[in-house]
């Protein structure tokens, strides 16, 4: 309750950004804000999104939303440049959605190997 939604999100027919909108499903927020107040008064403000995975991070306007939302966050609004560079720092190949495992050098285990 109390959020502002800053974007929203048309499904599309299948994974990739390029595929055709679902005309089927309605878009719903994807993106948004609020302000947020503790039980000892203090007032914080919280950005959230669905948006973020490995793959989502390779759009610039998705890094942007989240540089200046950080920015929004603690209240240094008035230091959002649009012309700021949110380029990628050297190399980025990130995996694809999903667990990739082999990739990642990651074995599934059961719980009870943890225990």
């Amino acid at each position: 309750m109390g959020c502002t939604a800053l974007v929203d999100g048309q499904p599309l027919k299948g994974r990739k950004p390029d595929n055709a909108p679902n005309p089927e499903l309605i878009a719903l927020p994807v993106a948004w804000v609020k302000t947020w107040t503790s039980n000892t008064g203090k007032i914080a403000r919280v950005f959230n999104t669905t948006m973020g995975s490995a793959e989502d991070y390779q759009n610039a306007g998705l890094r942007r939303l989240t540089v200046n939302a950080a920015y929004w966050c603690v209240g240094l609004e008035e230091k959002i440049d649009p012309r700021s560079k949110v380029d990628i720092g050297g190399e980025y190949d990130p995996p694809g959605s999903g667990f990739n495992y082999a990739k990642l050098k990651v074995v599934p285990r059961k719980p009870s190997y943890y225990k």
